[in-house]
C-alpha cells in the first residue's frame, strides 16, 4: 500500500459514493488506475464493505445503545 492508496481509502471513508473519476481528478490521475487500485484494495481486504450512515433523528431512532457484559466464574461463597 502506498500513499495514493491511503489517500483513496481516506476519500472513500469520507464519502463511499465518490466516483473513481472524482478521485482521479483530485489526484491528477486517469480513471483506470484509480479504478484498479480500488478493486485491488477490495480484493486484498482493505475495503470490507460500503455502508450508509443514517440520520437517526430522521428515521426515528435518536438514541442507539450497545452493551457488552462479561462475568467471571463464581462459586457459592
Amino acid at each position: 500500500m502506498d500513499e495514493i492508496d491511503k489517500i483513496i481509502l481516506r476519500m472513500l471513508q469520507k464519502d463511499a459514493k465518490i466516483t473513481a473519476k472524482e478521485i482521479a481528478n483530485s489526484l491528477n490521475l486517469t480513471i483506470s488506475p484509480v479504478y484498479e487500485r480500488i478493486r485491488r484494495l477490495e480484493k486484498e481486504g482493505y475495503i470490507k464493505r460500503y455502508a450508509a450512515i443514517l440520520d437517526k433523528e430522521l428515521i426515528g431512532r435518536s438514541v442507539t445503545g450497545l452493551c457488552q457484559v462479561s462475568m467471571q466464574y463464581h462459586n457459592a461463597a
